[in-house]
């Protein structure tokens, strides 16, 4: 009978645990999302990273557009809109994202940007996360904002 050598078991196991982690990874995990908000007193934007679930329920654009509206963890960093925006609808139609947020966007506040800043830097979130994205049409309140 042939004696099987120590480190061929440790090359064995380290392979086996290599594969289970891939395995692992691919089927389930987290995929990393980049948040950019503007600062207070300050030109350059505050750039988080989030880890959110591959697969959410919701979708991964409307998952993260909700994230975005909860806006920033990082000190002195402004929300986009005012607190209470809400997500209303999300969806993707040939490269276009069509995504519906409350009125609450309308009440300017000193702890948001302002609205006309808090749509461009929405836009650029969602154009720099997903590539697959083209346009983004913004509704507020259910109108169409330009």
């Amino acid at each position: 009978m042939k004696k099987i050598k120590f480190c061929h078991v440790i090359v064995a196991m380290l392979f086996v645990a290599f594969v289970f982690s891939l395995v692992s990874y691919l089927v389930g995990g987290k995929q990393r999302r980049t948040f950019t908000f503007p600062v207070i007193g300050l030109e350059k934007p505050a750039v988080e990273i989030r880890y959110l679930p591959r697969k959410p329920v919701q979708g991964d654009v409307s998952m993260y557009v909700d994230e975005l509206l909860l806006g920033p963890s990082t000190p002195r960093a402004r929300r986009l809109f005012s607190a209470g925006t809400k997500n209303e609808f999300c969806f993707l139609r040939d490269k276009t994202l069509y995504v519906g947020l409350s009125k609450e966007v309308l009440y300017e506040i000193p702890e948001a940007a302002s609205i006309k800043d808090g749509i461009a830097y929405f836009k650029k979130n969602i154009r720099q996360n997903f590539r697959s994205v083209k346009s983004v049409e913004l509704f507020v309140d259910g109108k169409y904002v330009e």
